[in-house]
């Protein structure tokens, strides 16, 4: 009898996985277009002209499209652009999810949203977990917790999904496309930054994570889902020169002091994902496995499909 319970759940939930709406916003981006590729069929895309910072615009979406389930990837990712424009930053990185929340409260669905390490200071010098208290630096981490914050708030069930340093499989102006760009100029040496500290991590990592959670969904919050593992700028910047034939000892260590910018950046946020790990709905690699995994699939260069990058 246990058996046959047993195999009438795992029915149920496979024709729930089947039949499940799932509405994804900023689809056209790197992390959005993964998505949509891990995506059953039932996945759809927010039309491009839908503005999440228009509240009415959201639930006239959302109520049409009728999900289960509301992917958030869209974001202002500019770093420095949003500390020029905050009043943008925080209509898409804030109004934004909390106009997703409640409309997906609204039809009965949760909300996936995407976040970012940039919601710490950096000034840890041990992994941060979900529990530790969030200090942004800067305008854009200050505008995704707020975002963070409202979802939470307008539509309990959902979750929070804090990731660090994406790069995808599509050529654009990430970090490790201008790495590459600049070590084809033969007479060209680098200086890249050894006290900026993160997790690189590949977008379908975290697809694969959001699909995870589709399929088994675990208890609603705030989760840490990255590759394992600090790296510095420098770190991987050799690593995608040894990957690609060049000499690394072209690039030169240099503090961040050396490179200011407008934007504040946390110096070393290393993210604890434990509590996903505990979950066991899939395990995550460290940085330089996933790495390797990656590029091993890479016909051209890595990039982003959109111009702007979080991790600049």
């Amino acid at each position: 009898m246990q058996r046959s319970v047993g195999w009438l759940t795992t029915v149920k939930r496979w024709l729930v996985d089947m039949t499940d709406r799932i509405l994804v916003f900023g689809a056209s981006g790197q992390l959005g277009s993964a998505v949509l590729a891990t995506a059953p069929s039932t996945a759809l895309e927010a039309p491009r002209t839908v503005d999440v910072a228009d509240s009415q615009d959201v639930l006239d979406c959302v109520r049409k499209a009728a999900p289960d389930w509301v992917v958030n990837c869209a974001a202002m990712t500019d770093v420095d652009g949003a500390h020029q424009d905050p009043q943008r930053a925080f209509a898409v990185n804030a109004l934004g999810p909390g106009n997703l929340a409640r409309a997906a409260e609204d039809v009965g669905a949760r909300v996936i949203q995407i976040s970012t390490e940039a919601v710490f200071s950096g000034a840890a010098v041990v992994a941060y977990t979900e529990e530790d208290v969030c200090q942004p630096v800067s305008v854009y981490g200050s505008s995704k917790l707020s975002g963070e914050s409202l979802v939470s708030i307008y539509c309990p069930g959902s979750y929070v999904l804090r990731t660090s340093w994406l790069y995808s499989d599509q050529r654009g102006t990430n970090f490790p496309t201008r790495v590459l760009n600049q070590l084809e100029d033969p007479g060209k040496k680098l200086s890249v930054v050894t006290d900026i500290v993160g997790n690189p991590t590949p977008t379908s990592l975290v697809a694969d994570a959001i699909s995870a959670i589709l399929h088994s969904p675990p208890d609603p919050g705030v989760y840490h889902v990255c590759a394992g593992g600090p790296a510095s700028k420098f770190d991987w910047a050799v690593e995608i020169a040894i990957w690609a034939g060049f000499d690394p000892g072209r690039i030169s260590p240099v503090s961040s002091d050396a490179y200011p910018t407008v934007a504040r950046r946390p110096k070393y946020v290393d993210l604890d994902c434990s509590k996903f790990q505990s979950t066991s709905l899939l395990e995550l690699p460290t940085w330089r496995d996933a790495w390797l995994s990656e590029i091993s699939a890479w016909d051209r260069r890595p990039g982003a499909l959109d111009s702007s990058s979080a991790n600049a």
